[in-house]
């Protein structure tokens, strides 16, 4: 009897042994020390049984629950801040200048950047700040999901500072471009497509299928070309998406490199 898989220990085993159950493979699942393991009767089966466990653990993992949050407290924790700044600023109608990068000035068209402690919150600020419910959950709902991967994939420390890069080069290129006046976690978005893409291609795969790539790949171009813009649609924050993207390209980088000389110096 081969082994097939060697049990998460915060994902629940029980779904996987009432499927095998229901399809009639035999199965033993043993405790050895501190770990589970499923074995299975007919090694032809392992390799199916792996990746539905998989599958089954990627699910688990982007679900919405109690475990999940308490397991993920930096990606929460960014969720729950913009949740209340939506409910704070009545999705940008109201409050608008606690949260933009910049002070603006109306007449004659200008911005300053604030001053003293002040400067740090507001470079960092616009990300939790959005204008409408289906930027709000779109953005929320990719946020949750790739930051979920990554912040597992990664380890908090290094989330936590390629959240901040990421949200720092969004936010810096948009002002430059177009002025204070945007947010949203889109840029930081964007910077997690990037690190992920090349994640998945040099340490691990994360289990993202590459349509979502392609697809905000296409998206990002459309917003360049002025396509939305030119139909009056809504105005999307191209400068953010590039520099999320291109400081999530370098973050993985850093992080491939890393890895990489962790490996050597093990060697």
């Amino acid at each position: 009897m081969p082994l097939a898989i060697i049990c998460d220990p915060d994902t629940p085993i029980e779904p996987v042994i009432h499927e095998l159950v229901r399809q009639n493979v035999a199965h033993e699942l043993k405790e050895n020390g501190t770990r589970r393991e499923l074995w299975v009767d007919d090694p032809a089966l392992v390799d199916g049984v792996k990746k539905y466990y998989q599958t089954y653990r990627h699910s688990q993992q982007h679900s919405l629950s109690v475990a999940n949050l308490r397991s993920l407290p930096i990606t929460t924790t960014v969720l729950v801040v913009t949740l209340v700044v939506a409910l704070l600023t009545q999705l940008g109608e109201q409050r608008q200048d606690w949260f933009l990068m910049a002070r603006l000035q109306y007449y004659p068209r200008d911005w300053f950047l604030y001053d003293g402690l002040w400067s740090i919150w507001h470079a960092i600020s616009p990300i939790f700040l959005h204008f409408s419910a289906q930027h709000l959950i779109f953005n929320g709902l990719m946020f949750w999901y790739l930051g979920g991967l990554l912040e597992r994939a990664t380890g908090r420390g290094f989330f936590v500072i390629m959240l901040l890069v990421l949200a720092l080069a969004g936010n810096v290129s948009q002002l430059l471009v177009a002025g204070p006046l945007f947010g949203g976690l889109s840029g930081v978005v964007y910077g997690f497509m990037g690190f992920a893409c090349v994640y998945q291609l040099c340490v691990l795969p994360l289990g993202i299928a590459k349509g979502l790539f392609y697809l905000a790949g296409v998206w990002l171009l459309l917003g360049i070309s002025g396509v939305f813009s030119a139909m009056g649609l809504f105005s999307v924050a191209n400068a953010a998406h590039l520099g999320g993207l291109l400081s999530g390209l370098v973050m993985s980088g850093l992080y491939v490199a890393r890895q990489r000389l962790r490996v050597k110096d093990e060697d």
